[in-house]
């Protein structure tokens, strides 16, 4: 089977400036001295999928590495064909690289295939290949044990319920019980209803005549208030086109003008020339003086007269040109007018014709509102009220009867979906316990898990018995165990539940902290016992303490931190593996 993550690239991330880490399938081990940067692999990991929980209670932008102003994790998922079907079949390339980047102002974005995609995107690609990065045994972080040593068992119970998928069970029993609830107030609410039902046939009888008189009322008021605005857009339009009409007449009188002073001027210049060429012959000598002053005489008279009309004529031009300009401003003024009260009764309802003047109409529109005020304000929900209450109350009285039945097959759903749930939840919990009796033993201790008050299931939670030193189990108190033997039996309850997790990716990162070597030998073994038994899982362990006895063909990658850098290298299985600070292997 092909590696579900085949690289992991860290640029500017922690203490790495860039590297690319290659997980194979199978078993990855992650080793090196403590502070060289091993957990940031697995962290980054889990940033680059969106795992809400390294979001929780820390800033993302305090990973990004001293002195940069942003970081990238990319995830690089094989989307190689299987079985002639790629695993993410929205893409075409072999692999595709889940990236999140970081920066120092606050902003987050996720990136797939170079693509700026939400996180619910991601979550929808993830869960195609069955990977949810929230499932707490899936990635599981360093504290997460010392986290878990201080959970309530309710708190137990549901990550149990969470990390194997039975969750649904659980809310489905929520679900029941708030429409069990639900149904309850309903009931409640029907019973309260049907009493006041009484009491309102009296009152609503009162008023339902002045409902009446109001609602005519109401309605011959917006009828008349429609009529009033489309009588004033029609006496607007009325107005806009006698203007316009009138306009259009000054406009052609403008032109004719117009026509008649270039007929004028025209006559002018040839009056003019006439009576240059009669001076001329008169200077000549070719035209007598007697008769030639006559006709210049006759020339200058009428030149004379043209001029005088021409000037008229320009006069009444521009009084015309005026009037014309004012009856546009006018006409401008009107058309806005009009479309402002054509919006306004738009308003008031569809077009109404009338003969009636805005008066007649203003008029009875007062006297109506006059009649309306005097009837006074009435209940809007008085008709249906009146006229069903009676049968309101008939009906209520069968809602009560169906509200009681449904009540108890409610509670009949109920206590099927309880009993589902304890069926599923104590099924896991008796296997958890098996595994995780056996797990204890191989350490010399010994316990086992349990459901309490699992009568109810809020309450519900998961006890956790644990002995050691020959002692008797006992409830599971984080203050009674050393550290060593708390990080033992809290990793034994984890690999024992992670038989009934599906997914083809898991992580633990230093689960060893405070570990003796013989336990640490021995869950260390389990975890590769239970990475064995899952074929097509891929693992990655992350431990600072010596590796002995790797399963064949594991992948060890060794971090050391050189002048402030994080490198990683990658090393061969052997039978043996020294720690990295004696060297790499």
């Amino acid at each position: 089977m092909p590696a579900l993550v085949k690289e992991v690239i860290l640029e500017n991330f922690m203490s790495y400036k860039y590297a690319r880490i290659p997980l194979a399938p199978g078993i990855n081990v992650i080793t090196g001295p403590n502070g060289s940067g091993k957990s940031s692999i697995l962290l980054g990991i889990a940033v680059a999928l969106g795992q809400t929980y390294t979001e929780r209670g820390r800033r993302l932008s305090d990973l990004i590495r001293r002195g940069e102003e942003a970081a990238r994790a990319t995830v690089v998922v094989d989307n190689r064909p299987v079985d002639g079907r790629r695993p993410l079949p929205w893409f075409r390339s072999d692999e595709v690289f889940f990236t999140r980047y970081l920066r120092l102002d606050g902003q987050y974005w996720h990136e797939v295939n170079g693509r700026v995609v939400s996180k619910a995107e991601v979550r929808r690609y993830l869960s195609r290949i069955g990977l949810d990065p929230d499932n707490a045994l899936i990635i599981m972080h360093q504290n997460m044990v010392e986290e878990f040593a201080f959970l309530t068992p309710q708190e137990r119970l549901r990550l149990l319920e969470d990390a194997v998928g039975l969750a649904g069970y659980r809310e489905r029993v929520a679900s029941a019980k708030r429409m069990l609830e639900e149904g309850a107030r309903e009931l409640e609410g029907v019973k309260a209803a049907l009493a006041k039902a009484e009491e309102g046939v009296r009152y609503w009888g009162e008023v339902y005549e002045r409902y009446k008189r109001r609602r005519a009322l109401e309605d011959r008021v917006a009828r008349l208030r429609a009529e009033l605005a489309w009588a004033r857009v029609r006496d607007a339009l009325a107005e806009l086109r006698e203007v316009e009409e009138r306009a259009a007449k000054v406009e052609g009188e403008v032109r004719e003008a117009g026509r008649i002073l270039e007929e004028l001027a025209a006559r002018e210049r040839t009056l003019r020339e006439a009576i240059s060429g009669l001076e001329g012959e008169l200077a000549s000598g070719a035209l007598g003086v007697a008769e030639g002053l006559k006709k210049l005489r006759v020339a200058w008279e009428e030149l004379l007269e043209v001029a005088a009309s021409s000037r008229v004529k320009a006069f009444e031009r521009r009084l015309l040109i005026a009037e014309l300009e004012e009856l546009r401003a006018r006409q401008r003024k009107l058309a806005e007018r009009v479309r402002a009260l054509r919006a306004k009764a738009e308003q008031e309802g569809p077009e109404v014709s009338t003969t009636r003047s805005v008066e007649e109409v203003e008029a009875e529109l007062r006297a109506a509102e006059l009649e309306l005020a005097a009837v006074g304000e009435v209940p809007p929900e008085v008709e249906s009220a009146y006229t069903k209450l009676e049968e309101s109350y008939r009906e209520l009285l069968r809602r009560v009867e169906e509200l009681e039945e449904n009540r108890r097959r409610l509670a009949e759903e109920l206590e099927k979906r309880v009993s589902l749930w304890r069926e599923k939840v104590s099924a896991v919990v008796a296997d958890v316990d098996r595994e995780f009796s056996s797990m204890l033993a191989r350490l010399g201790a010994s316990g086992g898990v349990r459901l309490v008050e699992e009568g109810d299931v809020e309450r519900a939670g998961l006890e956790i018995l644990v002995g050691f030193g020959g002692s008797g189990p006992a409830p599971f108190n984080p203050y009674a165990l050393s550290g060593g033997e708390r990080t033992a039996a809290i990793m034994c309850f984890f690999l024992a539940l992670q038989n009934h997790v599906k997914s083809p990716f898991r992580a633990v990162d230093e689960f060893d902290v405070h570990m003796d070597p013989r336990n640490r030998d021995a869950i260390l073994s389990m975890v590769f016992e239970l990475a064995s038994r899952n074929s097509g899982v891929q693992y990655v362990v992350i431990t600072p303490g010596p590796l002995t006895r790797l399963p064949e063909g594991s992948n060890v990658l060794i971090v050391q931190k050189v002048k402030g850098r994080s490198l990683v290298s990658l090393a061969h299985a052997r039978t043996r593996i020294p720690t990295p600070s004696g060297g790499a292997p």
